[in-house]
């Protein structure tokens, strides 16, 4: 969609102003620093008079709401106006966040929160990567596949967003057959055994297959708000390197804190199930790789989920297993090591003569105890 490019278009020149980068904004006619949800403003703007034909005085950033006779303290990142008899009215509100910022329902909210105020015809809300696009209706605001030109919008054109097809999943007997498709796109790793390398393409699919959702319910430790289906994330992880791939999502509470827990399935020479955490709009990192080669076990018809306890504490450096085997004792018995599992953690077993979902009671016995594993993991660094 054209609207989705708009990160393509010129800055302004940054210039150094008391230590610090800026941008001089061309419509607040001052100078702004450099942060991220600016750069994402600062894009926009030049899209917008170039591209859409927005009149440049037609423009307003960071505006307040108060300015259209609104008993409101709040602000608009960019409203787009129209003249009606010699007075301006707000035709499109932009809602404008970081990149690293997951556009979830609160970002939406906040969004309508101020057009239900304002009254006006479009929205559209972006992190610069990520962009969803709405035009009010009789029945409300519905999406739409992208922001017309301004002309357009004053004659109140949209067209409705596609509605997207599900690809279908492998069956049973193509995961054989097609996993090597996974190894070739560095989902799968090149090494990983094939009686492995099936089963993981299984998960992979698993998580991909949005038709189905891990359920929104309270568990043991954390309650799932919501399955949030697919991200395209950057991760960083303990030893200052990053990884971008789709991961699925769930947003969760924990400990009366909300925080989005992502799994992913990479090739790192060895296949690892990789979990990332994300919370109070900070970048998400990764709390567990799972080398699946070295922990899974396979036997009769079986895939056994494990792992060593191995853990490493930023800069600190790797910690003594036995210690944090007690921690997890303490926080989550469910999964403590045993002999029978090699002293592993143990995760769930899934019968590997079916394709597996998010809502079957194995995976989400599996799903749930990774979930736990991962956000005691950041608790454990953070005692640490």
């Amino acid at each position: 969609m054209m609207n989705e490019n708009f990160m393509n278009s010129k800055l302004p020149e940054i210039v150094i102003k008391n230590e610090r980068e800026k941008f001089f904004d061309p419509i607040r006619k001052k100078f702004i620093s450099v942060k991220p949800e600016e750069v994402v403003r600062q894009h926009l703007i030049p899209y917008l008079i170039d591209e859409l034909e927005v009149p440049k005085n037609f423009i307003c950033v960071e505006e307040p709401l108060a300015h259209y006779q609104i008993d409101s303290k709040e602000r608009a990142d960019i409203i787009v106006d129209y003249e009606e008899e010699n007075a301006q009215y707000p035709l499109l509100i932009i809602e404008c966040k970081a990149p690293e910022i997951f556009l979830n329902d609160k970002a939406r909210e906040q969004m309508f929160s101020y057009a239900g105020k304002l009254g006006n015809k479009y929205c559209w809300l972006t992190n610069g990567e990520e962009n969803y696009f709405y035009c009010l209706d009789e029945n409300g605001y519905i999406e739409i596949d992208e922001i017309p030109n301004y002309f357009e919008m004053l004659e109140g054109k949209y067209n409705p967003a596609p509605i997207e097809e599900f690809e279908s999943r492998l069956e049973l007997e193509e995961l054989k057959e097609n996993y090597q498709s996974y190894v070739n796109a560095e989902n799968i790793g090149k090494h990983t055994p094939e009686n492995l390398a099936i089963p993981m393409t299984n998960f992979l699919e698993c998580l991909r297959d949005t038709e189905h959702e891990f359920p929104a319910k309270k568990y043991k430790i954390f309650s799932v708000i919501k399955d949030c289906g697919l991200r395209y994330l950057t991760v960083g992880n303990s030893s200052g390197g990053s990884w971008s791939n789709n991961y699925r999502s769930f947003w969760v509470n924990y400990d009366g804190e909300e925080k989005f827990v992502s799994f992913a399935v990479y090739d790192d020479g060895c296949t690892r199930i990789c979990i990332a955490i994300e919370k109070d709009e900070k970048p998400p990192h990764h709390s567990l790789q799972l080398n699946v080669d070295k922990h899974f076990a396979v036997y009769d018809k079986k895939v056994r989920f494990l792992h060593d306890g191995r853990i490493t504490c930023g800069s600190k450096g790797p910690s003594k297993i036995e210690d944090f085997k007690k921690f997890v004792s303490e926080k989550y018995p469910k999964i403590y090591p045993r002999i029978t599992y090699g002293e592993k953690f143990y995760f769930g077993t899934l019968t590997n003569n079916k394709l597996w979902y998010l809502d079957d009671e194995e995976v989400m016995q599996v799903i749930e105890n990774l979930i736990s594993y991962a956000l005691i993991r950041d608790d454990y660094r953070e005692f640490f």
